[in-house]
């Protein structure tokens, strides 16, 4: 009977409270400037996008409708290149709220074990698993969204996947900047108490 009832308990507690065609999920990734991604982010901004000239900028925005119902856990919004299986070097949200002392963001950058567990269970996400971008490069363990409230919706964020030099056999060879088409944009539903819930392919 003990085993019957936690068995249950295990299913009701890893059971989605709603699905991803619930918050009629969209979004858009374009290729910007240093002055558009400015404008895009707002001030202040606290990582302005580099300037260096082999830094393409990834202008992203993901919009979301309110749960159906209450919703204690979080959204993470996940941008990887799909030819290195790799993270940004480094990404920026906008600040489109008006933060309280009593209250904390509702969107910001972070990471968590939840991410190892995200590209276990999704191989199409295992480039969020090692926490690393491509050889050479700084770590980018801190390169994914939380969004914990509604209030971050819509959703704009700036990343940038610079270019690189990589030892392909006995060659080097120069990664070229990132493409639209080869960048993979994705939204995971995570539970308060860590439970993955979904993943929701955006775009590629």
């Amino acid at each position: 009977m003990a085993l019957a009832a936690n068995a249950g308990w295990r299913w009701w507690h890893n059971r989605p409270p709603f699905r991803p065609g619930a918050l009629a999920l969209e979004s858009s990734l374009e290729l910007v400037g240093y002055t558009e991604s400015r404008e895009a982010l707002g001030q202040p901004v606290y990582y302005a996008p580099s300037l260096e000239p082999k830094v393409r900028m990834v202008l992203g925005r993901v919009s979301w409708r309110p749960p159906p119902g209450p919703f204690d856990g979080s959204l993470m919004v996940v941008l990887i290149d799909k030819r290195f299986n790799r993270l940004p070097t480094s990404i920026e949200v906008r600040k489109n709220w008006q933060k309280l002392r009593d209250r904390p963001d509702p969107a910001f950058i972070g990471s968590s074990g939840s991410l190892s567990k995200v590209a276990q269970r999704y191989p199409w996400l295992r480039g969020i698993g090692d926490h690393k971008a491509a050889d050479n490069e700084p770590p980018s363990g801190y390169s994914v969204i939380w969004a914990v409230d509604q209030k971050a919706s819509p959703l704009t964020f700036v990343a940038n996947f610079p270019s690189s030099t990589q030892m392909h056999s006995l060659h080097e060879i120069v990664v070229e900047p990132v493409a639209i088409s080869d960048l993979l944009l994705a939204v995971v539903c995570i539970g308060p108490d860590g439970q993955i819930f979904w993943a929701h392919r955006l775009h590629g």
